[in-house]
């Protein structure tokens, strides 16, 4: 079974594949990042537990055969606000799979303005639980951390992708920076690690093209409240870098879409 696509790259922190061709919109400085009008919130519920979940929940299985390992993970972090931080493949399964994680607690994951630009679909993008963000606004990066801290506070969950861009189908770990880790040690919070890997399928599936989809979780990590914020954040930088790398490599992953990088 050969290679469907190939894609060629020249810079792995900052080459983006989504291709949406989305036109981005700003985030507007009035941004409303918690709603609390009753409607709305009756209104999010509605969408994200009765509707959501359950579409999100067939897709995942009848489209991407996917399957979940180490799910006693969850356990560890019962009843308190965590961070879930996940290798950036898909456009369909990264906003989907975290939803899933826990029945009866929401995640959010903070998004790039992209997300709110769909015309009609900015109030439902928010419904579900996707936090904007913008780096360049010191206000809206205030507005941000309130935000996660209140949510946290909740015992939700909040998703980071550290590798910023979507490369689909990507079988490694590109490199992310430090930086993305600012959230869990300014509120002193576990880390959760998602990682999504592709194989092969196998006996009456195995004619299919599209791979199979196994998510394994690790941790959880802790910042080190011993070490000042840039040493902390480096240090949980690495650990949740390397048990990436650890899934991603332990078992053979099959090139779907194969990268090559140009010199």
């Amino acid at each position: 079974m050969s290679n469907s696509k190939i894609i060629y790259y020249k810079d792995e922190l900052n080459d983006d594949f989504a291709r949406n061709n989305i036109k981005t919109q700003q985030i507007p400085n009035n941004y409303r990042y918690i709603n609390k009008n009753v409607f709305y919130r009756f209104g999010a519920f509605f969408l994200y537990y009765l509707i959501a979940k359950p579409i999100i929940w067939t897709i995942m299985k009848v489209q991407f055969c996917t399957k979940l390992k180490n799910r006693k993970v969850l356990k560890s972090v019962r009843g308190q606000g965590h961070f879930i931080y996940a290798n950036h493949t898909s456009d369909t399964l990264d906003a989907f799979r975290p939803n899933t994680l826990r029945l009866f607690r929401k995640n959010y994951i903070l998004a790039n303005p992209d997300a709110f630009s769909i015309r009609g679909l900015k109030t439902i993008v928010t419904m579900l639980g996707a936090i904007p963000t913008v780096e360049q606004d010191l206000r809206q990066q205030i507005n941000v951390l309130s935000t996660v801290e209140h949510r946290i506070k909740q015992k939700a969950s909040i998703t980071i992708y550290p590798e910023k861009h979507i490369w689909p189908y990507y079988t490694k770990i590109r490199p992310f920076q430090s930086a993305a880790f600012h959230y869990p040690v300014k509120l002193a919070k576990p880390v959760i690690v998602l990682t999504t890997t592709y194989h092969r399928h196998k006996g009456l599936l195995k004619w299919l093209k599209r791979p199979r989809v196994i998510h394994y979780l690790d941790g959880p990590f802790y910042p080190d409240q011993s070490l000042g914020s840039s040493e902390a954040k480096q240090k949980l930088c690495e650990e949740v870098y390397e048990a990436m790398v650890k899934r991603s490599s332990q078992n053979e992953q099959y090139e779907y879409v194969k990268y090559i990088k140009q010199d």
